[in-house]
């Protein structure tokens, strides 16, 4: 059986290990290399050019979802799937549309996640459930969803530029379309307005499962 070679990502240095000394002890995957935010998972795909994928949704700098469409055109033979603590319809529904292969949540047996890997290497997609279709139309562009959640995280606009390599004039023209799009007049609005109509990810605390109040008000200093 041929070697699969796959690249994890996941802001967890801890989950990626365990991770990869689960699928090593299957003895047909093989984990070429680790990325600990979307952006540097672009990166390694692109230099490793991976079968798999395995991408948490809730990172920093670049969510699972927006790195997807990167992926695609970086290494069109790499297929993603996404490894997620959300069961809700819709993030699988986002996966499926964004051209994942397979979601897989991460209280599911290890078992289940080595079937996925080989089902997916093999060329069939493994969903949990057949996927709602999203009716809404995301009304951002993908460079306008990159830039809000670095807005989300707290970076200036500078950081933004610096992130994205983008100018700072560009960086200024997205975030007014931001505003403008979503209808909000101030930064905490703008994250109010991506956090209802769930067009980011937001980032989980490192030592909570919790999505706490605390969290969004840092989250919202943008």
């Amino acid at each position: 059986m041929k070697t699969i070679r796959v690249v994890l990502a996941d802001d967890h240095t801890l989950v990626r290990r365990g991770l990869s000394s689960l699928l090593a002890s299957d003895g047909f995957i093989s984990v070429v290399g680790e990325a600990k935010d979307g952006r540097e998972l672009a990166k390694k795909v692109k230099d490793l050019k991976p079968d798999i994928a395995l991408v948490d949704i809730s990172m920093p700098l670049l969510n699972g979802i927006d790195a997807m469409p990167k992926i695609r055109r970086l290494s069109p033979g790499t297929r993603v799937i996404i490894l997620s603590m959300f069961s809700d319809d819709a993030y699988i529904a986002q996966a499926w549309e964004h051209g994942a292969w397979g979601y897989v949540l991460k209280d599911e047996a290890p078992e289940q996640l080595i079937e996925a890997i080989c089902v997916v290497a093999a060329g069939e997609k493994c969903f949990p459930m057949d996927p709602v279709p999203v009716v809404a139309r995301d009304p951002l562009s993908p460079r306008e969803r990159e830039v809000l959640q670095l807005l989300v995280e707290g970076k200036k606009n500078s950081e933004i530029a610096s992130v994205m390599m983008r100018s700072l004039h560009t960086v200024r023209n997205h975030r007014a379309r931001l505003m403008r799009k979503l209808g909000a007049h101030s930064a905490a609005e703008l994250v109010q307005a991506a956090e209802e109509m769930g067009v980011v990810q937001f980032p989980r605390p490192k030592d909570s499962d919790e999505y706490t109040e605390d969290t969004a008000s840092v989250q919202r200093k943008a």
